[in-house]
C-alpha cells in the first residue's frame, strides 16, 4: 500500500500522512518518519482532496518527457530494487518499468467498464488448482519483538481468504530463520522494512520467486490504537493481491484512482472491498474486512470452501477444469537477432491440463505462449519479459481452449532452448 503518488497511474495510497509528499516531475523527498497513522474523517477528507489536485497537476506531465525522468521519480526499494506502481504494485526491473512507462502512463486514457482478478494477455492471473492449497510462506526472525504479532496477524489475514476460498496459506517456522527472497523452500516470505513509500506491499501469481514478498513497514506497527485500521486488515487487503484480486478502485465505477484495465470482474462493484481504498471513493471505515461480494468472488476463482456457499447472484460461471493426463514433452531450440519472431505450434492441449514451457539459453530471447491464436507483442496469456534467456510459462490450459502456440522473440539477439510439456488433446 503506498503512501504517495508520483504520476497518474500510480495512484491512491491507503495510508495518510505520507500521501503529501508526491506528484512531481523530479524524485520525490524521503518521506517522513511516521509516529502515528491518523486515519481520521478530517484526514481522508484532505488527502483525498490533495491527490485530487495532484491528479489534476500531472495529467500530463509525462508526455513529453523521458523514461529516466520518469524512472528516478518512481519510489525503488533501498534493499530489493523493485520499482512501486499503482498504489502497492511491484515491478522488477528497469526492462518491465520501462513497458509499463510506454504503455500505462504515457498512454494512460479512461478505463473500460466486486471482486476484480488480475488478467494477463486477456487470461486471469491466479493460482492453478496444482498450486492453490500450497501457498506457503516464512516469516522473516528480523521482525525481532513484533515475529510473533507478524505471525499471529498474517494467521489471521489467511484464515479471512481459507474461510471462502479453496485454497491454503501454510506458515512455514523452520524457514523463518532464513527467511528472504531467495529462500525457495517457500513460495513467498514475509519480511520487515522500513523507510517505504508504503505499510505494506505484496505480489500477483505468476509474479518471479524475487518479486514474491510480503514487505511489511516499520510504520505499520505505529497505527491509531484502537482505531480501525490495523495490520490484520492491510495484511487481509495484501493477501487479496497475493491471490490476484486487483484494486477495486480501478473499475470505472470508483470515478477516482483509475490504474489500467487489465482486469476482468468476478462480482460487480463493491465500495466497501476489502480492496478498495476509501480516498478512491470507498465506502469502507477502514477496517478492511471482506465484504459478502468479496467472499464469493473468491470462491468464484477459486472454488469455495469446505462450508462455504458462495451466493449464485453475485458469482460469474464457475466451470470446473477437466483433469489432465497423458503428458507429453517436446523440444525445441533455435536463435533469434533483435526484433526477430520465431513461431512454434500449435500444440493441440487437452482443456484443464497443465501447458508448461520452460526456456534456457543465451542472450536475451524473450517467451510467449498465447492461447488458439498465435501471439505478438501485445497479445499473449504468458510473458514472463525477465533479462535473459531463462524464462518459465506454467499454465493451466483453459476449460474453452485446446490450442496453444509460442513465440521467442528477440530484445536482444540470443539462443534458446525450449522445454514443452503438455497433454495433447484427444
Amino acid at each position: 500500500m503506498k503512501l504517495g503518488n508520483n504520476y497518474r497511474v500510480v495512484l491512491c495510497m491507503i495510508f495518510i500522512t505520507l500521501l503529501m509528499a508526491a506528484c512531481a516531475s523530479t524524485p520525490p523527498p524521503p518521506p517522513p518518519q511516521v509516529e502515528k497513522i491518523e486515519a481520521t474523517p478530517e484526514a481522508i477528507e484532505a488527502a483525498y482532496t490533495s491527490m485530487a489536485q495532484s491528479e489534476e497537476s500531472t495529467a500530463t506531465v509525462w508526455a513529453g518527457k523521458t523514461f529516466e525522468e520518469f524512472e528516478a521519480s518512481v519510489y525503488r526499494e533501498p534493499d530489493t530494487g523493485i520499482y512501486i506502481v499503482s498504489g502497492d504494485t511491484p515491478i522488477t526491473d528497469p526492462k518491465h518499468l520501462r513497458e509499463f512507462f510506454e504503455n500505462k502512463v504515457q498512454k494512460a486514457g479512461t478505463p473500460t467498464a466486486g471482486l476484480a482478478v488480475m488478467q494477463i494477455g486477456g487470461v486471469d492471473a491466479a493460482w492453478p488448482d496444482h498450486e492453490k492449497r500450497g501457498l506457503t510462506y516464512c516469516v522473516s526472525n528480523s521482525f525481532g519483538a513484533r515475529h510473533a504479532t507478524v505471525v499471529s496477524d498474517m494467521a489471521a489475514a489467511t484464515n479471512a481468504w481459507e474461510m471462502v476460498a479453496d485454497i491454503n496459506f501454510s506458515h512455514m517456522p523452520g524457514e523463518d530463520g532464513a527467511c528472504d527472497a531467495s529462500n525457495n523452500q517457500v513460495l513467498f516470505d514475509v519480511r520487515p522494512t522500513s523507510g517505504g513509500n508504503y505499510l505494506a506491499r505484496a505480489f500477483f501469481p505468476g509474479d518471479p520467486r524475487n518479486r514474491r514478498n510480503v514487505l511489511i513497514d516499520n510504520s505499520s506497527f505505529n497505527l491509531t490504537p484502537g482505531g480501525n485500521l490495523t495490520l490484520v486488515g492491510i495484511l487481509r487487503h495484501e493477501l487479496g493481491h497475493t491471490l490476484g484480486f486487483r484494486h477495486e478502485h480501478t473499475r470505472p465505477e470508483a470515478g477516482k484512482c483509475f490504474e489500467d484495465d487489465d482486469w476482468r470482474e468476478l462480482t460487480s462493484y463493491d465500495a466497501f472491498s476489502v480492496m478498495h481504498y476509501p480516498q478512491c471513493n470507498g465506502a469502507g471505515d477502514w477496517s478492511l474486512l471482506l465484504t459478502d461480494m468479496d467472499n464469493s468472488g473468491a470462491a468464484c476463482l477459486y472454488g469455495p470452501a469446505s462450508g462455504f456457499t458462495p451466493d449464485p447472484t453475485i458469482c460469474t460461471t464457475v466451470v470446473a477444469p477437466i483433469p489432465p493426463c497423458g503428458e507429453q514433452i517436446v523440444t525445441q531450440s533455435g536463435s533469434v537477432t533483435q526484433g526477430q519472431e520465431v513461431q512454434f505450434g500449435p500444440f493441440s492441449t487437452q482443456p484443464g491440463s497443465n501447458f508448461k514451457v520452460v526456456m534456457t539459453g543465451q542472450g536475451d530471447p524473450d517467451l510467449y505462449v498465447r492461447f488458439l491464436l498465435p501471439p505478438d507483442q501485445s497479445q499473449f496469456d504468458c510473458r514472463p519479459y525477465l533479462t535473459g534467456a531463462s524464462e518459465t510459462c506454467d499454465l493451466t490450459m483453459p476449460v474453452n481452449k485446446i490450442r496453444a502456440f509460442i513465440m521467442v522473440r528477440g530484445y536482444a539477439a540470443g539462443d534458446f532452448n525450449l522445454h514443452i510439456t503438455h497433454t495433447p488433446n484427444p
